[in-house]
């Protein structure tokens, strides 16, 4: 499992590199690997390449509200967006575009997740083309292959 390291710990490794332990020893005190250790001093150490704990706690989580990936979207442009979907009748690409030119945000492929994630059908059916051509699912596919028993399709007849 994927763990981020505490200013707690950043504060260890700070005083123990600067009582000249080990990088090995280092790791296993702080209780992380020693990639993580090595990527963590250089990515948080001063431009002279002095690792600071208060200054690399600060850069990692100056770092951590850059990524996007985890960012979740303002339920109010969320709302918004759908409630032009619903009365407009715009296309998702239609409503992403009038959004960011009014300085709020909204990438197509979100509208489209939460078109697809409703239930009820109401969003699918003011979509143009009532979201009939879905893309992202895969049909069942049967294997050719005869030899492996789980592989079989149950309506072929057992192997004689």
């Amino acid at each position: 499992m994927y763990y981020q390291l505490t200013s707690q710990q950043r504060s260890q490794i700070f005083a123990l590199l600067q009582r000249r332990t080990p990088r090995k020893v280092i790791a296993s005190i702080v209780g992380c690997s020693q990639s993580t250790l090595s990527r963590e001093i250089k990515r948080n150490s001063t431009e002279k390449g002095n690792y600071l704990w208060s200054k690399a706690h600060d850069m990692a989580m100056a770092r951590r509200k850059r990524s996007t990936s985890n960012r979740a979207k303002d339920p109010a442009i969320v709302w918004e967006a759908l409630e032009l979907l619903k009365e407009e009748d715009w296309s998702p690409e239609q409503i992403s575009a009038d959004m960011r030119r009014r300085g709020k945000p909204i990438s197509h492929e979100l509208i489209y997740r939460h078109i697809r994630d409703d239930e009820s059908g109401l969003l699918a059916s003011h979509c143009r083309h009532k979201m009939k051509y879905n893309r992202h699912g895969r049909p069942d596919r049967t294997t050719k292959v005869k030899n492996i028993p789980e592989w079989v399709n149950k309506q072929e007849p057992p192997f004689s």
